[in-house]
């Protein structure tokens, strides 16, 4: 077999609400040096968009290869993914790739008191042949795992819960977003616990055999806790400030899940408490940037190294503050835009060919991955097929968003388009570009043009594979 054809082996390490201009390793906001040195030896895409600005429905995407409106769950919804639902993983383990996860995947439901280790059918079902899974931060207030089984054992459970609970009480209140260090020691701490163990497993993976080594964090999602000696490395640190919320948010239809996220967000954040969290987004970045260090330094070390890829990415952004709003649940910026980092094997080169301009889908692009890893996984071939893509589609409730380029195109449960903007020339989204009335410049009629085709392809009957319900 020529060594570009010889099967690659694949660490993907995924974060959950890392935006994609904190996460960018061209123009960082934030040093990170382990980031950095990844996407030097590699590629990284800077438009890459999530298929959906919340949790359930774009890591629903990310395994089955699907869109969130093939499953039926486009928003945070309270559902499991059914044991023979497609899988992105399955594939390879049926090749003969060795495959593990650590960390989390919320491909099942988190919304009662359970424990994880129930789940392991699932992920099993799903194509993984190891799996240690954690919940998010809110889910960890009711859900087991072997990480609550640590936190008991080191009589840290009732103090981090009782932390957890006080942060996510009834309502939106500023008790989420204080910041305050982690009541839990520093190993005990979720990402760095899941690094430690990802480092275990890497460990133990083949060296005559094939292998994916799935890392998923769950940070720098909130709570903002980050702990020492990380905490307040921010504090006076000149970060860019949040964008202004746009005046046209406030003249969008009631029904615009924008206007509606705006205004649940309305005079509830000061600028210094946005300021804050900021600093404390940052301080977890670092602490995420080495655990990413060690990860690496462990890789290196290992006989296969030269025939492992490294990819790299997040679930969706954060707004922190921009257009006065945190978390997530917008089509803006800075909650589709998502880092994507992949080195391709070290035997096989790579080819730093830039694709910046593109408006890439970071579902397709995982599933493109994946699919090269028999074939040596050579980006040469995920270039072209990027270079060939229309755009990207993200999906949010009822509504869709139209990427293309730099132009932005959200499009209503009927089709009917509510808002565009035009990165290039307003970068913070201050303008509505849709028209009322007039004649549409013949960019954003191919744009429209492109919406119409696609929104009639997934208004087919055939489109939806499964409508999950709640389990």
């Amino acid at each position: 077999m020529a060594p570009s054809e010889q099967a690659a082996n694949l660490l993907l390490i995924t974060f959950d609400q890392w935006r994609g201009d904190w996460g960018d390793p061209h123009n960082p906001v934030v040093d990170l040096p382990a980031l950095q040195e990844l996407a030097a030896e590699g590629w990284s895409a800077q438009r890459c968009i999530t298929a959906s600005p919340h949790c359930v429905p774009a890591r629903m995407s990310w395994i089955t290869g699907l869109q969130p409106s093939q499953l039926g769950v486009t928003r945070n919804s309270d559902v499991s993914l059914p044991m023979d639902a497609p899988s992105v993983v399955r594939p390879l383990q049926e090749l003969g790739w060795r495959t593990a996860l650590i960390g989390k995947t919320h491909w099942s439901s988190h919304h009662k008191t359970g424990d994880l280790r129930e789940h392991q059918p699932l992920l099993r079902a799903l194509g993984f042949d190891t799996v240690e899974e954690v919940a998010g931060p809110r889910a960890l207030r009711r859900m087991e795992c072997a990480l609550t089984d640590a936190w008991r054992a080191a009589g840290v459970l009732e103090a981090q819960r009782a932390d957890l609970t006080k942060r996510y009480g009834p309502g939106r209140t500023a008790a989420a977003w204080t910041i305050r260090p982690s009541v839990l020691p520093q190993a005990l701490y979720p990402d760095i616990w899941i690094a430690d163990r990802g480092l275990e497993l890497l460990d133990s993976m083949p060296s005559n055999q094939p292998w994916l080594l799935w890392i998923s964090f769950t940070g720098p999602h909130e709570p903002f806790d980050t702990p020492a000696p990380w905490h307040g490395l921010h504090s006076n640190s000149a970060l860019p400030l949040p964008t202004p919320k746009p005046s046209w948010i406030d003249s969008l239809p009631q029904h615009a899940e924008l206007k509606r996220c705006a205004d649940g967000w309305r005079e509830l954040l000061t600028p210094e408490q946005i300021q804050a969290c900021r600093a404390d987004y940052a301080d977890h970045l670092k602490l995420l940037n080495d655990q990413l260090q060690n990860i690496l330094q462990k890789l290196n070390q290992r006989s296969d190294a030269d025939n492992t890829a490294v990819a790299l990415t997040s679930d969706h952004g954060d707004m922190l503050g921009d257009a006065g709003m945190l978390y997530k649940g917008t089509f803006l910026e800075s909650a589709i835009r998502v880092p994507f980092i992949y080195r391709a094997p070290k035997r096989t080169g790579h080819n730093p060919q830039n694709l910046s301009n593109q408006a890439l889908a970071l579902t397709d692009l995982l599933g493109q991955i994946l699919q090269g890893l028999p074939r040596g996984g050579a980006l040469q071939p995920i270039l072209r097929w990027g270079a060939r893509q229309p755009g990207a589609v993200a999906e949010f409730a009822n509504e869709r968003l139209y990427v293309r380029g730099q132009r932005k195109l959200c499009l209503d449960a009927e089709g009917v388009p509510i808002w565009a903007t035009d990165l290039a020339r307003d970068p913070s989204e201050q303008i509505n570009l849709w028209p009322t009335g007039g004649v549409l410049h013949p960019c954003w009629q191919r744009l429209k043009s492109w919406t119409q085709r696609d929104q009639a392809l997934r208004s087919k009957p055939r489109w939806l594979w499964r409508r999950l319900a709640n389990p």
